[in-house]
């Protein structure tokens, strides 16, 4: 019935410096409207995330997020085209990231490229990161479907509209 990002998810925190290690269980959300009043929240837990030295890296699998309905799911996977382009990406150049010193939080603002099926944008997204042994990050970004070739599915006379909100959050720790 619609698509989904998250993530990466989306899904779509970031925050690292070189060395930087996935601390624990990340998660990412999205959440939808339909044209009836309908609202959708999708959720993964198997997100990754990954630092390379030069960019944060936040992956999900498609076939990983849950509506908490398998038709929905179904339909969001053939729409994104999950059997060709199985994952949501979301890369954030480590230099474009503020870190908070330990004990402290902030709060930023960041331009990352999100890959979803096949296509990668420029996307800029909200962040909160509070660090102590590890740093804690949560974000969000507006994402418009359509910007990314997926078509909106009308499905018994809902259709999800291609505006849609993402966010991620995880720990990082060196």
């Amino acid at each position: 019935m619609f698509r989904t990002v998250l993530m990466g998810s989306l899904l779509t925190a970031s925050l690292a410096f070189a060395g930087w290690t996935q601390d624990g269980d990340a998660e990412a959300t999205f959440d939808a409207k339909a044209n009836v009043g309908l609202k959708i929240h999708g959720e993964c837990k198997k997100v990754k995330v990954a630092d390379d030295g030069k960019a944060l890296t936040v992956t999900l699998a498609i076939a990983d997020i849950d509506t908490d309905n398998s038709l929905r799911n179904k339909h969001m996977s053939e729409d994104m085209h999950a059997d060709k382009f199985p994952n949501i990406v979301l890369t954030v150049p480590l230099d474009k990231l503020k870190v908070p010193d330990a004990g402290k939080s902030l709060e930023g603002e960041a331009t990352g490229t999100f890959s979803i099926h096949g296509q990668t944008k420029d996307v800029t997204f909200k962040y909160k990161a509070t660090c102590s042994a590890s740093c804690e990050v949560e974000g969000s970004a507006p994402i418009n479907l359509g910007d990314f070739g997926v078509k909106v599915r009308s499905y018994l006379g809902a259709t999800v509209k291609p505006d849609i909100t993402v966010g991620a959050k995880f720990k990082v720790k060196k």
